[in-house]
């Protein structure tokens, strides 16, 4: 239940919005708005609410990119659970994952990948040095390869699209990656027909996940505020997956 625990929630956003301080730098700026009322779009749900208490939020380009939310705290959470020995990471964002994860002592070292300076530099306005971590300016796509025990990318701004079966093929041809995800990945999962996934050979730490975060939602209460995804686009996306799976399996 603990990542739909309100206490831990409402303490997280309280945390990281004592550490984040509104700043402006080249096309991105730090904003704080005052809590959130209304429909919360969570994690895998959405439900009548609020949050009353500061929420710093990224934005640039005429977009809002992040923010320290229920949705982010709650996405991420079985990431950072499982984060251990090197992990990657695309898209650094207001840097909550990349710091909950540098927590833990089964994780050495953190790479992340950002493309803007701006970010990078916002960021490190907020958040001193840290040994384990270290931040690349650049194209994730474009790097030299690195051998991660675990990868995960986040650039997706809360959408699913078939862009994260392109990004997990071009990824992992450039990386040796022990275990990949991508934030929305249980929620794309639990949106998924039976009769369509069962035929996939898909990575059972994926459904290991969708199987404890679809646990703690229904112990939470929340399961009755689950909202799937558009079912046209889950079967597109799972379709592509089960190319390369599938493929996978068969070449074993």
């Amino acid at each position: 239940m603990k990542p739909y625990d309100e206490k831990f929630i409402i303490d997280k956003i309280k945390e990281y919005s004592s550490q984040i301080q509104v700043n402006e730098i080249g096309k991105y700026k730090i904003m704080k708005r005052d809590g959130l009322k209304g429909i919360i779009d969570g994690y895998l749900y959405e439900r009548e609410g609020e949050v009353n208490t500061e929420i710093p939020e990224l934005v640039g380009e005429e977009r809002i990119w992040m923010r320290i939310c229920p949705k982010e705290i709650q996405g991420s959470y079985e990431f950072i659970k499982l984060a251990k020995g090197k992990v990657g990471i695309v898209g650094l964002g207001l840097g909550y994952i990349v710091q909950e994860i540098s927590k833990k002592d089964e994780v050495e070292e953190i790479i992340v990948y950002e493309i803007s300076q701006d970010v990078i530099d916002l960021y490190n306005s907020n958040f001193q040095n840290n040994k384990k971590i270290k931040i690349i300016h650049g194209d994730a796509f474009k790097v030299k390869g690195e051998k991660f025990d675990l990868f995960f990318s986040d650039i997706y701004e809360y959408k699913l699209s078939l862009k994260v079966v392109e990004d997990y093929i071009e990824l992992n041809k450039i990386h040796n990656i022990e275990q990949y995800l991508f934030f929305g990945l249980e929620h794309f999962l639990l949106s998924c027909s039976y009769d369509e996934i069962v035929w996939v050979y898909l990575p059972e730490p994926w459904m290991d996940m969708s199987k404890r975060i679809s646990n703690r939602l229904d112990d939470s209460g929340y399961i009755k505020y689950y909202k799937k995804l558009d079912e046209k686009l889950v079967s597109e996306v799972l379709e592509a997956f089960k190319v390369i799976f599938n493929e996978n399996e068969e070449e074993e």
